[in-house]
């Protein structure tokens, strides 16, 4: 859900945050969410065990830039650890927005900002065919879009 940006941040992150908060009195630190999400990450390559072929799940199942987006994911997930669902989000998909290629501009501001946002991680390489096609939607289209994504 987070590396794709398909939910609001509460619905990835409050649930986690809460039981990280709930459960170790805040003792947990960034380092510790990391280990936890690279714990996640070597699991989720063993779903499909290959004897001696090693890791094929990564290998034939993942394209490489989702893969890449995945591990870049780990350095904003354990921020949850201070920050706020809100601000680990929109910190990510700054990033990912500046970092787009093929360049999509400079970053949206407004009320369509975290849309644009999102769509644009969702869309991943056919972001500069639907970020246009968001613009060129009604204003009571994008209003919903605008509340629904943000």
């Amino acid at each position: 859900w987070f590396v794709q940006a398909e939910a609001p941040p509460g619905a990835i992150f409050t649930s986690f945050r809460d039981a990280i908060i709930r459960d170790h009195k805040s003792k947990i630190g960034q380092s510790d969410v990391a280990l936890y999400f690279v714990h996640w990450l070597t699991d989720l390559a063993g779903a499909e065990p290959t004897p001696l072929a090693g890791c094929e799940k990564f290998v034939t199942k993942f394209p490489l830039p989702v893969l890449n987006s995945f591990l870049r994911s780990f350095s904003f997930v354990e921020r949850i650890a201070t920050q706020s669902e809100t601000q680990v989000m929109e910190e990510y998909l700054k990033v990912r927005w500046e970092e787009h290629e093929p360049k999509l501009g400079p970053q949206p501001m407004g009320d369509s900002a975290i849309a644009k946002m999102r769509l644009a991680c969702m869309a991943q390489m056919n972001a500069n065919v639907v970020l246009p096609a968001f613009d060129s939607l009604s204003e009571e289209d994008k209003d919903v879009l605008n509340v629904e994504m943000s």
